[in-house]
């Protein structure tokens, strides 16, 4: 299996996971992540579609892209939403303040994800280059 295609497959596979954990147990979840509390049908109903919906969508377009013979657009949208979660984790650790381990391990695990499919995306990009000369 060439590196791109484990890559799309591991992120969409990660992203349709966790938003049907979040879709399925958001009040777990929601405690696992944060160490709080949803209060409320509204906030429950919230979680579910923001964190589980939304979520599943974008594992299933990483997918889609790929599927479609897109691998490198299927990486870049991989790039740009773990940077996006990234730089808004970020934004948040600054301004929050204190947060649990696990905010610190999610960032992580975006900038290592981002680099590791840009990456993948870069040998992508190279290997239709030399094709097309």
């Amino acid at each position: 299996m060439k590196l791109a295609t484990l890559v799309v497959w591991l992120a969409s596979s990660f992203f349709v996971g966790y938003g049907t954990a979040c879709a399925l147990l958001p009040s777990d979840m929601f405690r696992w992540v944060t160490d709080g509390e949803l209060s409320g049908s509204s906030s429950i109903a919230d979680f579910r579609a923001t964190y589980g919906g939304m979520t599943i969508a974008v594992g299933m377009f990483i997918y889609y892209l790929a599927y479609l013979g897109h691998v490198s657009h299927s990486l870049h949208l991989v790039v740009v939403v773990l940077l996006c979660m990234a730089a808004t984790r970020s934004l948040g650790l600054m301004i929050d303040g204190q947060v649990n381990v696990l905010m610190y391990v999610y960032l992580g695990l975006e900038i290592c994800g981002a680099g590791l499919a840009a990456w993948a995306g870069g040998s992508v990009s190279s290997s239709h280059r030399s094709v097309a000369q």
